[in-house]
């Protein structure tokens, strides 16, 4: 079974082992993570895999195949097949959400209801997500003696309107989009009349009501693009929020004021970002470690498939996304984008999801890699560019996949969220997937998921009959030749005849029965994956707190904080600073 939580108050040497068993198992599998699912029929990738695996794999139940990356194995199948499966259920860190009291600062403030003012446009999975981690904040704050919380990556300001209205604290909002910031003032100026209004009621009843301000926000590109600012060069914004009681919008530029922290006076300030995207989770971290006017950060970090590391920044490798830590870096694997694109996935939403909708996205897949046989075979210039295919049609989609699916589906958020784990291969490029949890949508090219059944044998009640199986081998071969089509047309390449496209679909599809058990082979690997690069930091944490002279102590913890099937990125890393002479 996974870890559930690992402390950085005493030594790294558990952790370094196993970080170390982790990096064994994927170099061992390696060619299994950076192979590409759009090349499967283009070079023959099933031929890779144990033929004794594909032998029982391509019978198997989708149900069966939604369960592998959890670790669910069944007993006939080849012992080598089983260990592949359970080691990597055992590498990976447990998703599962741990009891609010066990978790570092939280107790002392418990979780407020989040009301239907601060509430609107938040989904159930933006209410879970922010009901917990204001709490949790507002809990760290308290401990701590903080007195402000930056809310870094805040978007649209959900996670920073409900610590200022809700809990009280004083927040700065700070996002790269100028957008983000107009739309939390315009939210904060109408959830202040409400509060206003509340305050004078109950002044009118001789009661108290404390007030309540909204969050200061910030424009800024912090620690990632073309100049970058410091996240440091941020903090003095914090006393001008304190000085005024308005609610504004800082538009400052990308390489904004750099001002030594070490001018700033009593500034305890807490770091939090929910989500944080690619290398701004990093960049959080850093300026904890950095910055002694920081006393805690917390960090749901995501997107993994943004982070920079050798292979995509020449920047000096202390500030690469991954890895951070001495330790990881010295194991010298270096994950490259497709096996960061792959942590992106989630064995919690696989197994949730419905068996008919995962068969339509594995046929998705297969078109995709048929369609890039396609390219390389009549477009290998445009081929060997990576080009864009890019999304069309995606609300139409989810319509038809509703409608064609043969089972009513439950009625919670996972559906489409899986299917926008699985849809990595079909959406963007033709040498690589780009899952991101931060973005991604359903990135088929063309209404693929018009199905009238499932593709797969084992949904039917009853076998085919041959003729049935001419006729489903017919019509998938149309939804084919529409897809290649729109496709062709979406990259503005000239048109090929519709028997040239049924027949290229035809020469793979013996075949495409393999292309599900190798992609969920490939979602075995994610969760291995997410542990490393999770671990990696929390690594990070620890050696400096190693570093760290005098009467200052670094405490951190990784800490499952969300319910996984809700919110897939649930890991959050929570760390403090404080002196040795506190309890």
């Amino acid at each position: 079974m996974g870890l559930s939580m690992y402390s950085a108050g005493g030594g790294v040497s558990d952790l370094k082992i196993h970080v170390s068993a982790i990096a064994t198992f994927l170099r061992r599998h390696e060619w299994l993570w950076r192979a590409h699912v759009v090349d499967f029929f283009h070079i023959k990738l099933w031929e890779r895999v144990d033929e004794h695996w594909n032998s029982f794999l391509r019978v198997a139940s989708v149900e069966t195949l939604l369960l592998l990356p959890s670790g669910v194995v069944q007993e006939e199948w080849p012992d080598s097949l089983k260990e592949f499966v359970q080691t990597a259920f055992q590498l990976s860190l447990s998703r599962r959400q741990v009891d609010s009291s066990s978790i570092m600062s939280y107790s002392g403030v418990p979780q407020a209801p989040i009301s239907s003012v601060l509430g609107q446009g938040m989904s159930i999975k933006k209410l879970h997500e922010i009901g917990i981690l204001a709490a949790l904040i507002a809990g760290t704050a308290k401990s701590r003696g903080a007195k402000d919380v930056i809310d870094v990556g805040a978007g649209q300001g959900y996670l920073a309107l409900v610590l200022a209205f809700e809990y009280r604290l004083s927040v700065i909002a700070v996002d790269a989009c100028a957008h983000h910031a107009d739309v939390t003032n315009k939210r904060a100026l109408r959830i202040q009349k409400y509060y206003n209004a509340r305050s004078r009621k109950a002044q009118q009843e001789g009661l108290k009501y404390p007030e309540a301000r909204g969050p200061h926000t910030v424009t800024c590109r912090v620690g990632t693009g073309e100049s970058p600012a410091a996240l440091s060069s941020l903090l003095p914004a914090i006393q001008e929020s304190n000085s005024s009681g308005a609610i504004v919008a800082k538009e400052t530029i990308a390489d904004c004021d750099e001002k030594s922290v070490s001018e700033l006076n009593d500034c305890g300030v807490v770091l939090a970002g929910l989500h944080a995207c690619g290398d701004l989770s990093a960049t959080m971290l850093r300026t904890f470690i950095e910055c002694k006017e920081v006393a805690a950060v917390i960090n749901v970090g995501c997107c993994y498939n943004l982070l920079s590391d050798d292979e995509t920044s020449n920047d000096r490798r202390e500030l690469h996304g991954f890895p951070m830590s001495d330790t990881v870096e010295k194991l010298g694997l270096q994950l490259g984008r497709s096996a960061r694109d792959l942590a992106c996935q989630s064995a919690d939403r696989w197994k949730d999801h419905h068996p008919t909708r995962a068969t339509q996205n594995f046929e998705l897949h297969a078109f995709r890699a048929a369609f890039q046989l396609v390219l390389e075979r009549y477009y290998p210039e445009t081929a060997a560019n990576s080009p864009s295919i890019g999304r069309a049609g995606k609300s139409r989609r989810r319509r038809q996949a509703r409608q064609s699916a043969m089972e009513p589906l439950s009625d919670n958020t996972s559906n489409d969220a899986f299917q926008d784990d699985l849809s990595d291969v079909t959406c963007i490029t033709a040498t690589s997937t780009q899952t991101s949890q931060h973005n991604s949508q359903t990135c088929a090219s063309s209404s693929i998921l018009t199905l009238d059944k499932p593709s797969r044998p084992d949904q039917e009640d009853t076998p085919p009959t041959p003729d049935s199986e001419l006729d489903s081998s017919e019509h998938q071969a149309a939804r084919f030749e529409e897809y290649a089509r729109l496709a062709l047309e979406r990259l503005h390449l000239l048109p090929l005849p519709p028997s040239l496209l049924r027949s290229a679909w035809r020469e793979v599809s013996p075949d495409q029965d393999l292309v599900a058990p190798f992609y969920s082979l490939r979602a075995v690997l994610a969760p291995v994956i997410e542990s490393y690069i999770l671990l990696d930091r929390l690594l990070y944490l620890k050696e400096q707190a190693e570093l760290v002279t005098g009467k200052e102590r670094i405490s951190a913890e990784l800490v499952p904080l969300f319910d996984p099937a809700i919110s897939p990125r649930n890991m959050a890393i929570i760390a403090h600073r404080s002196s040795s002479l506190e309890n």
